[in-house]
């Protein structure tokens, strides 16, 4: 049922390729412990990449987050006293400039009848953390972030998967449908959270229904933090080729953010992907109060995050 293969680029990092019927092809590397691609068929049999990150080359030598586990703290943090870097000052940003997508992290492979288990760990000083993703017979890619701390540690880690269900990056997502179980969103200024708790959700950043994402370009794309509710939901859907994503998590909030701007490392010969061409789901807890992220022996870090691939009628 599952197929594996590798890709060795040098003594250390490694490509995973994991393929299920030949509908569905997810590739992790030991670099980040990242998802690098994810293969997926459509409603015309079409296997196309649904992932937006730059060519391998880039991606290897130019650390953008894309695919990768972000931490031990992803998001914008004001640090103050704490001995936390303030790699872009004056704030501590995606877990500073050593952080987690630029380790080459050990990799374990766990086969059996019904799913395959990717697993990666991370030891330092202060902490021992181990990613663990699950892919199963029934399309499911499952992640788990796990961290014991040996001291108090600030832990807020998250993937930086970009969506897109076109299967090429140079096709923007304004034609996607999405469903987020949000009513409120944290109000930011100068992209950090100011506000202890959510405001009531603005009409254009509203997802509680199914809605087309065609309007991104009025108000300038999505760069949030939501606050989740119900199951800690959303979906994405493709209107026309089939292709839809539900994510679960047990995590209480997610960024959403739609590639607003173009980026010189996301290309392809010499072509620069455009604006709103991938849609990131950061499960994560609000980058707001560090006392909300502080971990320890007695209180470590668990999260899971479930994303179910599926093919839909294209009439529904």
């Amino acid at each position: 049922m599952f197929q594996l293969s590798y890709d060795h680029i040098d003594k250390s990092v490694v490509f995973t390729k994991i393929s299920l019927k030949k509908e569905l092809e997810v590739t992790f590397s030991n670099l980040g412990a990242s998802v690098f691609e994810i293969s997926f068929s459509d409603n015309r049999n079409n296997m196309e990449n649904i992932l937006m990150a730059p060519p391998k080359d880039i991606w290897l030598n130019n650390r953008t987050f894309a695919g990768s586990i972000v931490g031990p703290l992803a998001g914008r943090y004001e640090v103050g006293q704490t001995t936390l870097e303030k790699n872009r000052p004056p704030i501590h940003f995606h877990g500073c400039s050593d952080g987690w997508d630029k380790v080459v992290w050990d990799q374990s492979i766990t086969e059996n009848d019904d799913s395959v288990t990717v697993s990666f760990s991370h030891s330092t000083i202060d902490y021992e953390a181990l990613v663990i993703y699950i892919i199963d017979r029934n399309y499911n890619l499952t992640m788990e972030i796990l961290v014991n701390p040996k001291v108090t540690t600030y832990l807020n880690p998250t993937n930086h998967m970009y969506f897109n269900l076109n299967g090429s990056a140079f096709v923007p997502v304004t034609n996607h449908l999405f469903k987020l179980d949000s009513a409120s969103i944290f109000h930011e200024e100068n992209g950090l959270i100011k506000s202890a708790d959510p405001l009531n959700v603005s009409e254009h950043f509203d997802f509680q229904i199914l809605s087309k994402l065609a309007s991104l370009p009025t108000f300038h794309g999505i760069n949030h933090t939501y606050q989740l509710y119900k199951d800690y939901s959303g979906v994405l859907r493709h209107p026309t080729n089939g292709r839809q994503i539900t994510f679960k998590t047990s995590l209480p909030s997610v960024v959403i953010y739609t590639f607003n701007v173009a980026q010189e490392n996301y290309s392809h010969n010499n072509k620069l992907y455009p604006v709103y061409s991938g849609i990131t789901f950061e499960t994560q807890y609000p980058a707001n109060n560090l006392e909300l992220v502080k971990f320890g022996q007695t209180h470590p870090y668990h999260s899971r995050t479930n994303y179910s691939f599926s093919i839909i009628d294209e009439k529904k």
